[in-house]
């Protein structure tokens, strides 16, 4: 039979000349209308269209060709045409995936996603590599849902492969379901490791176990808890949370699961600490006690949203949603936060109280007897203005928002700081008689003592032990908290404000004494006085160096001069032992009383060698005590030195004969070895560095310069002590004091109900004798 001559090669060849006409353009589909006109069968054309888009670079048409006649050209088909369908899917994979991998370095992302679903689109054998291209491809769009579907057609093709639940996680991970992300990247893991592969097994180092990043938040959460309240409302739920339950809610976070699915790699710690410290922001209350205040055992097991209606149970709720709306999570109140049947938990509360405040992100202060709309001076005026607790409140927040009592903004003044509001500043300041700048200066420290005493003077308490506790926080203080107690608690704290920094102008002040030790007062209100009177003033530099000038010529026996000197630089700082107060001093010792009577006080007058004639008003009867002294406590001051109060430390004793030795060479000096024996000079060296008036935070680091007075040269130290005498003329407030009855060498403070100013009236080499003799140190009862 004789063979068409265009049945075959003939065809081929025709088709090809008339591809190359028709398909010029790359429309295919154009192309393939007349190609009815051949007689050649499909799998022919297929193949010419085909192969030609191909030669012209039409890849995603000859592909889409390619795929339009799928079903013809699987048919029947020999091993010749099943070699070429075979072939031309590979090269068209291999083109295809370089023009998307192209498209991805170029960050054409939907291109690279077009040239991958082309090939992909070619039934492949073995499509995981563009799958798993295709996938980040579409991670990088966003597009998270068809990234997972490639992820999860990788693994169905290949489950031991990690490539796959690599992607899966990318594209869990940008869905937000972090939790499933973690537990896929842990099966990636374990896939690696499972792996007959090395490398696969070696790649696994590099990625960082979810185990590590969760142990690094846990750690985090620690430590931005432990100096937060123990217990706290999260202000989501309603709930009381102690710190495990407040640890246990971060992990319920998403934020938690994003942390752990997103740190692969590298464990991100300023990010983890960010975010920890982020969420576990809190919000403190200021506010006035009121009747049936929700209390801890009220709360514990309800949610606070739920709590019957009553005022006291709204301003608690209230609270927490302002907090939730001001977007912090947990929240903390004094009536409700503290379990109060807890002695420990108690005490650690009152001590730890202002250190909360001060971390707090905002503290929320409720004027309860302010009624919208507040005026200019209510602030002023309000009761919480008059609270001892409210003032450290304020003091310690660095951020304050102030609310009428129906939660409305104080003034309308809506800034996210209250304390920067020149309104709110002008307000305090005349609330507190302190300037804002000086207010704020103030530190958790032994600095600015007295300052702070008198900012607490006019406040008021409930329980007379809280006017004690409530400055524990301003002074840094830790002091066991025993309500009951009374006034005692002023006393333990003032006992510690003295010990700690040598200040002794907390014992200037004129009033009752307290129980505790008769040298300190029975209330605080006795320091709304300063200090000023009873300390001696100071001279000015001009003025010393005339008053010197006069004592040098008049004083002929320099001798005396600077033993005094010595006599008072070598006396310990005052401090207490239990209650019993050493007392470094200057005695004066007084004459026969003589008594009259002003209205209804009493008027003593006697005479002293040093003094002259002095008068004392008190309602005590000073004629039934067989002895009186009034004693110059102010050393420091005389001495030109001011404690700095804020770097307490333990000194070495020294020897305790020498100590001894000294100590008896004072005339009637009382017996004080419960006292810790530490000499005034090791203790100046070490506590106090600047003149009277200077101001410093930390002990300065060079000592040296700080030298005993005994190393002095002569002539420095006769100037020294002649300006210790200059001093000592200034008018000064005196203590009185008295032997104890049943106490051996101890004596007490008789207190006076006004001020007993004296001066020394002139020095002679008899008085300066007198002088020296009657430096002491007194134990005082």
């Amino acid at each position: 039979m004789a063979r068409d001559p265009l049945s075959s090669w003939g065809y081929e060849m025709i088709l090809k000349e008339w591809a190359n006409v028709k398909l010029s353009d790359g429309l295919w589909r154009n192309a393939l209308t007349t190609a009815g006109d051949f007689k050649a069968p499909k799998f022919t054309v297929c193949q010419v269209l085909c192969e030609r888009l191909e030669t012209l670079n039409y890849i995603m048409d000859a592909v889409e060709c390619f795929c339009e006649f799928t079903s013809e050209l699987v048919q029947g088909t020999d091993s010749v045409r099943e070699k070429w369908i075979i072939d031309f899917k590979s090269r068209c994979r291999v083109k295809l995936e370089g023009l998307g991998d192209l498209a991805m370095s170029s960050r054409q992302h939907d291109e690279a996603i077009s040239r991958y679903s082309a090939a992909l689109s070619l039934n492949l054998t073995d499509p995981q590599t563009l799958l798993i291209k295709r996938s980040k491809a579409r991670a990088n769009m966003g597009m998270w849902q068809d990234a997972l579907n490639d992820a999860n057609e990788v693994i169905t093709f290949d489950p031991a492969s990690p490539s796959g639940y690599e992607r899966k996680h990318a594209a869990l991970r940008g869905a937000g379901y972090h939790g499933d992300a973690t537990v896929t990247f842990e099966t990636m893991l374990a896939k690696m490791l499972q792996s007959s592969s090395p490398e696969i097994r070696e790649r696994s180092r590099r990625y960082i176990n979810p185990a590590q990043t969760e142990a690094m938040i846990r750690r985090a959460i620690e430590d931005v808890i432990r100096v937060s309240p123990s217990v706290l409302i999260n202000t989501d739920s309603g709930h009381l949370l102690n710190k495990s339950g407040q640890a246990s809610s971060f992990e319920s976070q998403p934020i938690f699961h994003e942390l752990v699915s997103s740190m692969t790699t590298d464990i991100d710690r300023d990010r983890i600490e960010h975010e920890v410290a982020q969420y576990f922001r809190y919000a403190m209350f200021s506010h006035k006690w009121k009747d049936n205040e929700p209390l801890f055992e009220d709360i514990i097991h309800i949610v606070v949203y739920d709590l019957e209606e009553s005022l006291t149970h709204k301003k608690l709720k209230m609270f927490c949603k302002v907090v939730r709306d001001a977007g912090l999570h947990w929240a903390w109140s004094d009536t409700c936060c503290i379990n109060q049947a807890d002695p420990s938990v108690l005490q650690e509360a009152l001590v730890s109280m202002f250190q909360w405040y001060q971390l707090s992100a905002m503290t929320f202060v409720l004027l309860c007897d302010i009624s919208s709309p507040s005026q200019c001076g209510d602030l002023v005026r309000s009761i919480w203005n008059t609270r001892a607790w409210t003032f450290q409140e304020y003091h310690a927040s660095k951020v304050v928002r102030f609310y009428n009592k129906d939660w409305t903004l104080y003034r309308n003044i809506n800034i996210p700081n209250h304390k920067e509001s020149p309104e709110i500043i002008s307000e305090m300041e005349e609330a507190t008689g302190v300037s804002a700048r000086a207010l704020m200066a103030l530190q958790p420290d032994f600095e600015d003592i007295r300052q702070k005493l008198r900012l607490a003077s006019t406040r008021q308490t409930t329980k007379i032990e809280d006017a004690a506790y409530s400055l524990l926080g301003i002074f840094n203080l830790a002091l066991p908290v025993v309500y009951g107690e009374g006034e005692s608690a002023l006393g333990r704290l003032l006992s510690q404000l003295l010990t700690g920094s040598g200040d002794t102008s907390i014992l200037a002040w004129t009033g009752k004494s307290g129980s505790f030790n008769s040298c300190l007062p029975a209330k605080i209100a006795v320091f709304s006085q300063w200090p000023t009177s009873h300390i001696p003033q100071a001279i000015s530099t001009a003025e010393m160096e005339i008053i010197t000038s006069r004592l040098r010529a008049s004083l002929g026996n320099h001798l005396l001069v600077t033993t005094l000197y010595d006599r008072l630089n070598e006396l310990r700082v005052p401090l207490f032992a239990g209650k019993r107060m050493i007392l470094p001093c200057i005695v004066f010792k007084l004459g026969p009383l003589s008594a009259s009577r002003s209205k209804s006080e009493r008027v003593f007058r006697a005479q002293t060698g040093a003094l002259g004639i002095v008068e004392i008003k008190t309602e005590e009867d000073l004629s039934r005590l067989d002895l009186l002294y009034l004693v110059h406590p102010w050393i420091d001051f005389l001495l030109n030195r001011q404690p700095v109060g804020s770097v307490i430390e333990t000194i070495a004793e020294e020897n305790k004969d020498d100590q001894s030795s000294k100590l008896h060479s004072f005339a009637h000096s009382p017996d004080i070895t419960s006292a810790v024996p530490q000499t005034r000079r090791t203790r100046l060296v070490s506590r106090f560095g600047l003149p009277f008036g200077g101001r410093t935070a930390t002990r300065p680091q060079n000592t040296g310069s700080l030298r005993p007075p005994s190393t002095l040269a002569q002539t420095d130290k006769q100037i020294r002590a002649l300006q210790v005498i200059a001093r000592l003329r200034q008018p000064f407030g005196a203590l009185l004091l008295t032997p104890s009855v049943g106490h051996v060498s101890a004596y007490k403070r008789v207190a006076a109900e006004s001020l007993i100013t004296v001066q020394v009236q002139e020095i002679t080499p008899t008085i300066l004798d007198k002088l020296i003799d009657d430096v002491r140190v007194l134990d005082v009862l």
